[in-house]
């Protein structure tokens, strides 16, 4: 997730008609979740995606450091399997940068550079990953991000070309404030990932090495290699792959997918059990979602929604008019998104959808950040999304939709009570103000509304 407020767009005019249209019927039962057209398939029944962000898992794990917490982990996904949770989403990234530390990162990180791992943090992945068949869950893995909380693509960028990161506006914790850079300046930075000829083969080979150090690590805890290991539903090429629109339309597609065709494709060479997915946010319209799932190696489609970020929602509002409007919106953009995926072949899942605390009254400014702040848009708008999922799901109502994930699980985390440098691993990243999205364990009407969501592919 990224706080920048970005217009989507929802045509309803799909030029899909000259795409590849996916066989993603896949006769392998030994645990795996599969696809067969638009529904996810495990141990022959329909698996319906009720899912959590929970991107912190991988550092929580680590058994000792600043960032270990199991005993939070384990009554984490103790909490969840009760609301019937079935799928978190975890990183298998993060890297250092060679100019330092950030305030706005994720520390300590997988990877310290190109090919030079912390197996501490590795083994906090492990542990997590073996933990949880114990409550009847996978994970989507995610390999890479383009965001610079967890250092992502623009640290690949960075490590290539020896240059500083031109961060976007990001918040201070110790202002309390958003601040920063320009957000045009920072795409075209993050984008050279893909765009620049100059530096695409070193950043990709890079990141192939990664991915293939990912997929054939044997879990310290299990002995099961990655690729093997049926607690894995999905690999991720990346969070949110951004378009690139600073070139010709044409040009900025055809260098995506290169990237995302050539990705996957490497995936599924090293592994053939597991289901791939690209960590699009879809909301660009038909033809980008076309460009980021046409490959006949992608198996799963992605979207996200973020109403607030994208200009739908007004936090200040304490009517329902702007919340209303927020799943008014939603409607279309799921509506759209799994009438392409369906177009495509594919199965896909909201794995990203989110909304602040209420905004008003004595919980206006950086109270909303407050644990105690109500939720009473937050539940009025989940309650849409589980709604509306289960309407355009296969199993109900016909549609591509497989299931759908909020963001994101705090748990017992809490933010801080002061402003604090200190990374506090709510379900916030640091490049946002903890508390901003999180769901924790005291908030039970929200979870007994996700609980919904365990059952809308019935």
């Amino acid at each position: 997730m990224s706080h920048i407020v970005t217009k989507p767009e929802l045509d309803s005019q799909s030029p899909l008609g000259a795409s590849h249209k996916h066989d993603t019927k896949v006769l392998d039962d030994r645990g795996f979740v599969t696809a067969n057209g638009s529904r996810l398939m495990r141990n022959g029944s329909t698996y319906h995606v009720s899912g959590a962000n929970y991107w912190q898992a991988m550092n929580l794990g680590m058994a000792d450091g600043p960032s270990s917490n199991r005993l939070r982990v384990l009554r984490d996904l103790e909490t969840l399997a009760s609301y019937g949770i079935n799928m978190v989403r975890i990183m298998a990234a993060s890297e250092g940068s060679q100019f330092g530390t950030a305030l706005d990162r994720t520390y300590p990180v997988l990877m310290d550079s190109p090919g030079i791992y912390n197996e501490a943090v590795f083994e906090g992945l492990d542990w997590v990953l073996a933990q949880l068949p114990t409550y009847n869950m996978t994970a989507t893995v995610t390999l890479a991000n383009y965001w610079t909380w967890s250092g992502g693509i623009p640290q690949y960028v960075s490590w290539a070309t020896d240059t500083e990161i031109p961060y976007p506006s990001q918040w201070d914790p110790l202002k309390q404030i958003f601040e920063g850079g320009d957000y045009d300046t920072f795409l075209a930075y993050a984008n050279r990932f893909y765009a620049d000829e100059s530096i695409y083969h070193v950043v990709q080979e890079w990141y192939k090495a990664h991915v293939r150090t990912v997929l054939e690590r044997v879990n310290t805890v299990t002995g099961i290699r990655y690729k093997d290991d049926p607690a894995i539903m999905a690999w991720e090429l990346m969070n949110e792959p951004q378009i690139i629109d600073n070139v010709d339309d044409d040009a900025g597609e055809r260098l995506l997918f290169r990237w995302i065709d050539d990705s996957a494709k490497y995936i599924r060479s090293i592994d053939t059990h597991h289901l791939v997915t690209t960590g699009a946010e879809s909301k660009n319209g038909a033809r980008w979602f076309d460009v980021m799932h046409r490959s006949e190696h992608i198996t799963l489609a992605s979207c996200h929604f973020w109403p607030l970020n994208w200009g739908y929602y007004n936090s200040t509002d304490p009517t329902n008019a702007s919340v209303d409007y927020s799943i008014t919106k939603m409607r279309d953009f799921v509506r759209s998104n799994s009438a392409w995926a369906q177009e495509l072949g594919l199965p896909a899942v909201l794995f990203e959808y989110g909304m602040m605390r209420d905004n008003w009254g004595e919980f206006s400014g950086v109270g909303a950040y407050s644990p105690d702040a109500p939720v009473s848009h937050r539940n009025r708008f989940y309650r849409a999304v589980v709604d509306c999922v289960r309407e355009f799901s296969a199993s109900t109502g016909g549609g591509a939709m497989a299931g759908s994930a909020f963001w994101a699980y705090s748990g017992l985390g809490r933010p801080p009570r002061a402003p604090t440098t200190a990374l506090t691993w709510t379900g916030d990243p640091p490049h946002e103000p903890p508390g901003w999205n999180s769901v924790y364990d005291k908030d039970v009407e929200t979870l007994d509304i996700i609980r919904l969501n365990s059952h809308a592919g019935i």
